[in-house]
């Protein structure tokens, strides 16, 4: 078994359109795909495809979705503590490597995608010996399942934790049998604010697939553009990654939901749908309208996912207030790996109480659950 590395997702194409799936959409050939055609995905932006590419004998067996990196952007595991040490040793810490979704804080299923058994020790070492021999300081590997972060433990690959917030599907019937399940405080205040937007007349549409259209991705876009400005944030994604990706058959994961009073187009939130989840990404408003995100965001999602049987909604990283609206606090983990014998001692100190106070935070934050039971 021998490993390398391609520089574009094209050149393992017929592989990774059989084997590349994932409960997460955006483990696909074509958003890949359409990431390097935007040019989202270069040198200029620091993020420069490398994919890891396993073979036995000449035959393709597996594929590690990774990316040389030559900043932190876009990541959401965040490693500035690991540049400063770096830093303080005079060593370089760029380039990394990173196995993660480009701009996305989403979990997949697997870290490696194959066609057949792999052997996890095996790989593990061909893998560092990878990394060593084109001097790669550190592979990090983001948002992946629990199973396989404590499987690559096991080979000297840093287990970090964090904390996301997931909405749960209990074979709600509807809208209001979920406001049901929750304590009658916080069912008032969905309520409220879910009223606001009938006494100010704005409603919401739905628009899956062939519904979307070239213009909705147009307004799409401009709100989202005004997101970032407002939030000082980067602009990862331009016009043309969304514009293929709404132009290829990856338009059929997609769902656009969008907000109009009497004076017309008010903003919209875009949403992935996954195997049996719904993912919000992106979301945007061309003016400010109290509780317009909430409903965009999360309680527009929760009523798909019930219409649809959906299981699950994510609704991206960060924020506490999201408890109080049905999405509760779990734990997130990825691994990483240093080329660094002089930290490594400081490192395993440094996870060890970051990941006690991850533990007792998400302890905390579950007891505030608005659910009655």
């Amino acid at each position: 078994m021998k490993i390398s590395t391609v520089s574009s997702i094209e050149e393992i194409k017929a592989f990774c359109n059989v084997n590349l799936n994932d409960n997460s959409p955006f483990i696909d050939y074509d958003f890949y795909k359409q990431l390097e055609n935007s040019k989202c995905t270069t040198a200029e932006t620091g993020w420069v495809p490398e994919h890891i590419v396993i073979k036995n004998q000449k035959d393709l067996i597996g594929v590690i979705p990774n990316f040389k990196k030559f900043n932190s952007n876009g990541e959401y595991v965040f490693d500035h503590v690991f540049i400063n040490a770096y830093n303080q040793l005079g060593i370089k810490y760029f380039p990394k490597y990173l196995s993660a979704t480009p701009f996305t804080p989403v979990k997949r299923e697997n870290f490696i995608y194959c066609s057949k058994k792999i052997d996890s020790a095996i790989l593990s070492k061909l893998i560092i010996e990878l990394l060593i021999k084109k001097k790669i300081p550190s592979f990090h590997i983001n948002f992946i399942e629990k199973n396989i972060s404590n499987e690559l433990k096991k080979y000297n690959f840093f287990q970090r934790l964090g904390i996301q917030y997931y909405w749960y599907n209990k074979a709600y019937k509807t809208f209001e049998c979920f406001l049901l399940s929750l304590k009658r405080k916080k069912r008032k205040n969905i309520v409220k604010e879910r009223e606001f937007f009938k006494t100010q007349n704005i409603n919401f549409i739905v628009k899956e697939s062939s519904d979307i259209n070239l213009e909705d991705i147009d307004l799409f876009y401009e709100c989202y553009s005004n997101t970032i400005k407002k939030k000082w944030s980067i602009h990862y994604l331009n016009f043309e990654f969304f514009k293929e990706l709404f132009e290829s058959k990856y338009k059929t994961k997609m769902i656009l939901i969008q907000a109009f009073d009497k004076s017309g187009f008010l903003g919209c939130s875009l949403h992935f749908r996954g195997k049996n989840t719904l993912y919000g990404r992106y979301w945007g408003a061309l003016k400010k309208i109290p509780f317009l995100h909430f409903e965009l965001c999360y309680y527009q999602a929760i009523e798909f996912a019930i219409r649809n049987k959906i299981h699950k909604v994510e609704a991206g990283a960060q924020g506490e207030h999201k408890i109080a609206r049905g999405y509760l606090p779990e734990l997130t983990y990825s691994n990483h790996w240093f080329n660094c014998p002089d930290l490594i001692d400081a490192i395993s100190s440094y996870l060890l109480d970051e990941r006690k106070k991850i533990i007792e935070t998400v302890n905390f934050l579950k007891s505030y659950s608005p659910f009655k039971n």
